[in-house]
């Protein structure tokens, strides 16, 4: 792992493909996944699996780009982009949804945005 510039665009951890956790994982900045996690991951930045990789478990994070398979939901503050080789075996949450040609998706999708509105009604007693 190395550390860069956390700005938006720019990658600041990367699981190679020999790589496999067991365990949770947090990050401040963006991750681009090669190898497996079995475990959540949750990014201040953007989550990226490419082709081959596997997650086992829930990704929360501000944007994400799935090119793998990720058994789990996606928990997403705004952009997710399912690739063409891209398997999603979980539901999930964002504000926009990008699916390309190819991409697998078996779950509920929610789109409402991630901030309930509450909603009061006032009555008057008779």
């Amino acid at each position: 792992m190395f550390q860069s510039n956390k700005s938006e665009g720019q990658i600041s951890s990367i699981l190679s493909p020999e790589v496999e956790i067991h365990g949770d994982v947090i990050a401040s900045g963006s991750m681009l996944i090669y190898g497996k996690v079995l475990g959540s991951i949750k990014a201040l930045g953007t989550v990226r699996t490419a082709k081959g990789s596997l997650v086992k478990g829930n990704i929360s994070a501000k944007n994400a780009m799935v090119n793998g398979t990720v058994e789990g939901d996606l928990i997403v503050e705004k952009k997710v982009t399912l690739g063409s080789k891209s398997k999603l075996l979980g539901n999930l949450n964002s504000q926009i949804l990008v699916i390309e040609e190819g991409a697998q998706f078996e779950g509920i999708c929610n789109m409402a945005g991630q901030k309930e509105k509450k909603v009061t009604t006032t009555e008057k007693a008779e």
